[in-house]
């Protein structure tokens, strides 16, 4: 299958290994930074094509898309709905990581119309989260309440953050501060992220969750589920470190004048922190508890993916990666065949949360599902 992978930053460079891993032999990559595709390229030699220039510096960057089969966008948020909109144009098939601020049920009709396939969201949460999720609610014939709870956390958190930079500063950052959609009541409303702290014990695991705004799709894909949050996991010590940052006014983005120079707080914090704390030790995992109630019983997934150190790759990053690439290996074998815009919850038949877990088993990461019938 021609594939192309755009975006070789930590997810996307591990799912090209895990693609080339997989079998597949036409994977055509691009990437702004000459130093990354040379390190693709040092690695892989001609098992990888190049491309130099982007699709989207073009007119018509669908016309560019459409000599492929499958699109990997692993790109910064910012430019993966305008790559999205030409794969829909170009009725390809693709598999997205980004976290969209955009509305991507927005192409579903135009996907349909010509035979595309997106599947958005399709990293660790949302993504395989939403996977385990829609599994149960279709198991269970409905549910009552949809409860994700996640994070990726260090294995020994160290005072004074308690936590981990595994991933973009920044975005971590707006976790603490925007708005997060939930479903109470059978109503979708939004809560501040510190508003509703609660403590958490997970497989023995003491910890703190706060609402975040994960849920995404989830709640338009199954809205008649009355009760659903996502809940990112954090030890103690961190919430109450990043609540006294975010009282200071570090996490604002409105400017601030230094001189001559406007200083973005958010940015600058994340600048700061990356530097006092990007060199912590690397062990960590990345831990979900997915559970769904329904009138006929309950099921609790558990998932686990600690750090590889094999290949020196974060439990998250790993979860993502593995979550797109088996997506993808699906729907070069057949198995996901469905058109329009689909998140992992609306492809969650057996076959495909079955073949998914065992991948995620294969990488690493436990994975148990627990039932209980009332």
């Amino acid at each position: 299958m021609k594939t192309l992978i755009m975006g070789l930053g930590r997810q996307g460079f591990r799912i090209l290994e895990l693609l080339l891993e997989n079998g597949f032999d036409a994977v055509t990559v691009y990437d702004r930074s000459k130093e990354v595709v040379e390190r693709a390229q040092a690695r892989f030699g001609n098992r990888i094509h190049v491309m130099n220039r982007s699709p989207l510096g073009e007119n018509a960057p669908e016309v560019m898309l459409s000599s492929f089969e499958l699109l990997i966008d692993a790109l910064p948020s910012v430019w993966s709905y305008p790559l999205l909109q030409a794969a829909a144009k170009a009725g390809i098939r693709a598999v997205s990581v980004s976290f969209l601020e955009e509305d991507f049920m927005a192409l579903d009709n135009e996907a349909k119309a010509v035979g595309a396939l997106i599947v958005p969201d399709c990293g660790a949460a949302p993504g395989f989260s939403h996977l385990m999720a829609g599994y149960s609610v279709r198991q269970l014939g409905g549910a009552s309440r949809v409860v994700m709870k996640l994070g990726a956390i260090p294995k020994s958190p160290m005072p004074p953050f308690f936590h981990s930079l595994t991933w973009s500063v920044e975005d971590l950052m707006e976790e603490y501060v925007r708005p997060a959609k939930v479903r109470k009541n059978a109503h979708v409303t939004t809560e501040d992220p510190f508003e509703s702290v609660q403590e958490e014990e997970i497989n023995g695991l003491k910890l703190q969750s706060f609402v975040s705004d994960g849920a995404r799709s989830f709640l338009t894909s199954y809205p008649d589920v009355p009760e659903m949050e996502e809940r990112t996991l954090r030890w103690h010590g961190h919430l109450e470190f990043m609540a006294t940052i975010r009282e200071a006014g570090f996490l604002s983005r409105e400017p601030v004048q230094m001189g001559s120079t406007a200083v973005i707080p958010i940015r600058f914090l994340a600048k700061v922190l990356e530097k006092q704390f990007g060199n912590l030790e690397r062990d960590d995992m990345f831990i979900m508890e997915i559970t769904v109630e329904s009138a006929e019983g309950s099921h609790v997934h558990f998932y686990n993916m600690p750090y590889n150190s094999e290949n020196d790759v974060f439990g998250l990053v790993n979860s993502v990666a593995v979550t797109a690439a088996e997506t993808a290996a699906m729907i070069r074998d057949g198995v996901i065949r469905e058109t329009g815009v689909k998140p992992l919850e609306l492809l969650a038949t057996k076959a495909v949360f079955t073949r998914m877990a065992d991948a995620h088993r294969r990488h690493g990461a436990v994975v148990e599902l627990r039932e209980r019938k009332r």
